[in-house]
């Protein structure tokens, strides 16, 4: 929670900073040049106006996450792209802005900064992209790792639950082939699984009821369809 309060105040400050910036480029604009301009000056103006919004869209979007996206082929964050873009256009407008006296046609001005403005979006959209596709697959690894979690602490339940010398190096036993185990499990897997824990559940009961032959058994059994499960999750990658 104090990640995200941290992130929120940066994001509020880069907005407050970029506001600052946005007043300080109009006043320093219109005293320099007077508000008489023909297409190409007033194209360039309405870019420069976008990179503004699209800065300002990406603080707002990202005071609504936990993390910082960041993109596919570099690995910036959102922000330092949208400062890329802010400068590149920066640049970018105040050329074609100066070209305007000279009569330069407003399309090429246009052409050129939507082109710049398309890349910009396509990196933007990468970003967020990226963040949901890691966001998934770290879901998913997490979900497919934890029957091989909680059968552990099971068995390791067991093992401080049994008095039986005989049965608790069984079960200790068990416990460490379940940790050196494939932590990744498998749908094909779901019934195999269910038998091991149905097993180890097994046992359990039978230390609670001092049948130390029915836990050695229950053991024996884990052991097997443990291997067995082992030996499929292999097959099945």
């Amino acid at each position: 929670m104090d990640k995200i309060i941290t992130g929120s105040k940066k994001i509020t400050k880069v907005a407050a900073i970029l506001a600052i910036i946005f007043a300080a480029y109009n006043i320093a604009l219109f005293a320099i040049a007077d508000i008489w301009h023909e297409g190409a000056f007033w194209v360039s103006y309405v870019f420069m106006i976008i990179a503004f919004g699209c800065v300002a869209a990406a603080c707002v979007l990202l005071n609504q996450r936990q993390y910082v996206p960041r993109d596919w082929m570099f690995g910036y964050p959102i922000i330092k792209h949208s400062a890329i873009y802010v400068a590149v256009e920066f640049v970018v407008s105040t050329i074609f802005m100066l070209l305007d006296s000279q009569g330069i046609y407003w399309i090429t001005p246009f052409v050129v900064q939507f082109i710049i403005l398309a890349v910009h979006l396509v990196f933007l959209i990468s970003c967020f992209l990226a963040k949901d596709i890691i966001e998934d697959v770290e879901t998913k690894v997490k979900d497919a790792t934890t029957y091989i979690r909680l059968l552990q602490v099971d068995v390791e339940m067991v093992v401080s639950k049994a008095s039986d010398p005989t049965v608790k190096a069984a079960f200790e036993k068990l416990a460490e082939e379940v940790r050196f185990s494939d932590p990744m499990s498998n749908p094909n897997l779901f019934e195999l699984e269910k038998l091991i824990a149905q097993q180890v559940n097994n046992a359990d009961s039978c230390i609670t009821l001092n049948d130390t032959e029915g836990a050695l058994q229950c053991c024996n059994r884990a052991t097997l369809l443990l291997e067995e499960r082992n030996k499929k999750c292999k097959a099945l990658k």
